[in-house]
């Protein structure tokens, strides 16, 4: 019968640990069998055919109905020790009784490990509070970091830790202990990391739970136990919709991780992934906000530049014209021309000068070609490994096949040429500027990471030095107009408002980050040149045109170089005057119109010619950039559009062009 009890209930295992105090009884209460140690325990000489409940005073409730019902039975023994009956039952039907006393050590150490998990949740919820805490009043990433580390190392005892934050292109940035350093050889921990770490980050993306390693050789991570000093390293993964942002180890000696080590490190590190994504969320809406911020202030400054575009290239415009026709009229001495070049080389540069200002936020209508993005690098090296000071080491990275992109080669060549200035000027005695060109694609997994950039393909190039750096005061301002950090005596080369306003005419944008003491980085993003089908024009061939520009002079001025040239010219000083003479029938070949006049502006005037189904070429004037990155110019049916102050030799060529 005792074998059946013992072979049914698989107890021979258990009988043969010694140190139990165990005894078997059958269904009657009589015991068939003990171990020296219950004998001894029990305080009988002779416990064997014995009955328990003659033994042992059972309470009220340990009456055999009771122990029926396979609930265990628990009473204290006069030596204070506790006993315990178990009913062996199957199928509802009673076997007998398994005893076991547990002697007072055990008791002990049962209730000492009991309060010893309570002690540890206690600490675990007081740490979780105090973290929650520091998430409300803490931005800083690093901070909560090292918080959050200390805290993984308090909670399992381990005598190192460090964090590895995944970044782009497969790289990783490791955050070591500082408040306890017990890792002094931290570059060959990163060397090794680098080489081991993609292993080790493949079976935490595919398992998605904490990995142990130990010393065992050709194990997952085995040499960073060597590295970490360590015979247990623990790895918690940190994920975020299934990316994985982070992954906190720490390292133990001679003990091992508990389960329930493991259990609060793995909510710890969930809460520290919660925290990265909070903290980049937090970050990327600061970032869109300043250039939020930044674009309204350009915006603001470039909407008061061209409020004065209109009348100051008008009057550049009668002084461009005025000289033409005083070339041909006044004799050819030589003091009349040297007067009549100075002029004209003034008015040259006061146009430039309007046209610098004016780009000034606002995208500008300029000649664009195809630009092959190598060739401009290699050039632009060349320029500067033969000018640059030679304590500068210059390096010059890009990809083999850079796309080529569509703009003025001569204003890209220009921004990046000042970009690298502006690093060589920042850098006092020996340091290093670094150019490179690299093909972007945003798309929909990263765009939050270019929140400024439309969906598409680019081209970036980036300005890299190890200068002063810029603070955060100033590098808001630095695309402010006139804003400089420079001495006066040392200003070259363009600004970087102007330099913000070429990079937006080529549908660019151009991002900043730097350091104080370490250096500062520009990335300028340039859309790929992707090519499109041109509508062709057909060429009238009257040569009756039709003026109209509300500025008299300018009018007449124009009328008269245009007749100088053998065209017919009609002028009038509104839309209204337009308007009524297609409609008297007087048969036009090309119109030029003034956008900036009294009562129906140019493209209004345009738009009501083309519902009347005039279909001659249309070019229209303005000194207005807003004018001339408005969308609705060919929606209207504009056929080009010449900016103010505007050469007559331009002029021509482009009313030639149509008739």
């Amino acid at each position: 019968m005792l074998n059946d009890i013992i072979s049914n209930y698989a107890l021979s295992e258990l009988l043969e640990v010694e140190g139990n105090s165990l005894a078997i009884a059958d269904k009657d209460g009589n015991i068939l069998w003990c171990n020296k140690s219950f004998k001894e325990d029990s305080g009988f000489a002779k416990i064997k055919g014995r009955s328990f409940y003659a033994l042992f005073s059972l309470p009220d409730d340990g009456d055999p109905s009771t122990l029926e019902k396979k609930k265990p039975l628990n009473i204290t023994l006069p030596t204070l020790q506790d006993l315990s009956i178990y009913p062996l039952v199957k199928k509802n039907r009673l076997d007998g009784y398994f005893l076991r006393i547990f002697p007072t050590h055990i008791k002990r150490y049962l209730r000492e490990q009991h309060e010893n998990v309570i002690q540890r949740n206690i600490e675990f919820q007081k740490e979780l509070h105090d973290i929650f805490s520091l998430l409300v009043k803490e931005n800083s990433l690093t901070v909560l970091s090292e918080e959050i580390l200390m805290r993984c190392k308090k909670l399992t005892e381990s005598k190192s830790g460090l964090i590895v934050f995944y970044e782009e292109d497969k790289k990783y940035e490791i955050l070591f202990d500082k408040t306890n350093d017990q890792i002094p050889n931290k570059p060959e921990v990163e060397q090794e990391l680098k080489s081991s770490f993609s292993f080790i980050t493949k079976w935490l993306t595919v398992n998605k739970k904490p990995l142990i390693i130990t010393t065992t050789p050709n194990s997952i991570g085995f040499n960073l136990t060597h590295v970490l000093q360590s015979d247990y390293l623990l790895i918690s993964p940190c994920f975020i919709q299934n990316k994985l942002l982070a992954a906190v180890i720490l390292g133990k000696k001679d003990n091992k991780f508990s389960h329930h080590e493991m259990d609060n490190i793995e909510q710890l590190t969930s809460l520290f992934a919660f925290t990265i994504s909070s903290i980049k969320v937090r970050e990327l809406n600061a970032e869109i906000e300043k250039k939020l911020l930044q674009g309204q202030r350009l915006e603001i400054i470039g909407k008061l530049s061209s409020g004065m575009a209109h009348d100051f290239n008008n009057l550049l415009s009668s002084i461009f014209g005025s000289l033409i026709l005083l070339k041909k009229r006044v004799p050819q001495a030589e003091n009349i021309t040297r007067m009549i070049d100075n002029i004209e080389n003034c008015a040259v540069r006061a146009r430039d000068l309007t046209k610098g200002l004016l780009s000034f936020g606002k995208p500008t209508t300029k000649q664009k070609e195809l630009i092959k993005s190598n060739l401009l690098i290699a050039e632009l090296s060349k320029v500067i490994n033969q000018t640059f000071p030679k304590e500068l080491t210059f390096e010059s990275n890009s990809e083999e096949k850079i796309n080529n992109i569509l703009g003025n080669p001569t204003e890209i060549y220009q921004i990046l040429l000042n970009l690298c200035v502006n690093a060589k000027e920042a850098i006092r005695g020996a340091g290093k500027i670094t150019l490179s060109a690299k093909n972007v694609v945003v798309n929909h997994k990263n765009i939050s990471n270019f929140p400024w950039l439309d969906k598409g393909k680019y081209v970036c190039f980036s300005v890299a030095d190890t200068g002063e750096g810029i603070s955060e005061e100033n590098i808001r301002k630095i695309f402010d107009p006139y804003f400089s950090t420079k001495k006066k005596d040392t200003g070259s080369g363009l600004g970087l408002y102007v330099t913000y306003g070429i990079i937006k005419a080529h549908k660019g944008h151009v991002d900043v980050t730097s350091k104080l003491n370490e250096g500062t980085t520009f990335n300028v993003y340039i859309p790929v040149y992707e090519p499109v089908s041109q509508e062709t024009i057909s060429e009238p061939s009257e040569k009756i045109i039709l003026l109209a520009d509300d500025e008299i002079m300018l009018r007449d001025l124009l009328a008269e170089l245009l007749e100088s040239s053998g065209f017919n010219v009609i002028g009038v000083t509104s839309g209204a005057e337009v308007l009524k003479v297609l409609t008297e029938e007087m048969k036009v070949d090309l119109l030029i119109i003034d956008y900036n006049m009294p009562g129906m502006n140019g493209l209004e005037c345009v738009e009501q010619i083309r519902k009347l189904n005039y279909k001659m070429p249309i070019i229209l004037s303005t000194g207005s950039l807003s004018v001339e990155a408005s969308s609705d110019v060919k929606k209207v049916g504009v056929t080009s559009l010449v900016t103010k102050p505007y050469e007559f030799d331009t002029m021509l060529s482009t009313i030639r062009s149509f008739i």
